[in-house]
């Protein structure tokens, strides 16, 4: 198995997709990317102010919500800091679902893992944050942070290639690693060690 042309810790993969291979990468999306943000300002604030989540989507879509593992139901006073971690969902099926819905009648079932931070003064500035995407928050979302551009782990993203269904060979019409082209077909062989990979999507 070779390695990519970048013996440094990160690595930039760029991919030119056909629009509909784009669904192959949302399973990736829930094993958590890392993305450049505006930290220290609250969960509503940065998916809506930041990344241009309507306050219908925001409000009706995002049903659960997690930050740092816990449950947030006070979306204008959970802060979110440099290196969070920020997941995302619609409505789960059951109970569960029911329980973990942000605001709902059965939040006090889950009162250990609720988030129970307030607002407070934080200062704004630049950072990141790790987000993790599911069920249809991640086809919503996922293919405009993927065009912008995503942090991944490369061990992550090697499983993928090896992974890969045909529809996504099939669709992926070019590869260029650190601005040097490569073979489609030499990505599924690429071993990215421990490397950070910035990813992003081209669509032709």
């Amino acid at each position: 198995m070779s390695s990519p042309p970048n013996k440094n810790r990160t690595a930039t993969l760029c991919l030119t997709v056909k629009e509909d291979a784009i669904s192959t990468f949302l399973p990736l999306l829930a094993q958590g990317f890392t993305v450049k943000t505006r930290v220290g300002c609250s969960v509503q604030e940065m998916l809506c102010s930041q990344f241009g989540l309507d306050a219908d989507y925001f409000e009706h879509r995002l049903q659960t919500i997690f930050l740092d593992g816990k449950a947030v139901d006070n979306v204008k006073a959970a802060v979110v800091r440099h290196g969070s971690t920020l997941a995302l969902s619609a409505a789960m099926p059951g109970l569960i679902g029911a329980t973990f819905r942000r605001g709902g009648v059965y939040a006090s079932m889950r009162r250990e893992i609720t988030h129970k931070n307030t607002a407070t003064k934080e200062t704004v500035k630049e950072g990141t944050v790790m987000l993790k995407l599911f069920n249809l928050v991640a086809g919503d979302i996922g293919p405009r942070l993927l065009k912008q551009g995503i942090w991944i782990k490369g061990k992550n993203l090697q499983v993928f290639f090896r992974k890969a269904p045909d529809h996504f060979w099939a669709g992926c019409r070019a590869a260029e690693i650190n601005g040097r082209h490569l073979e489609v077909d030499k990505l599924s062989s690429l071993d990215w060690g421990q490397q950070q990979v910035f990813l992003k999507l081209r669509i032709k």
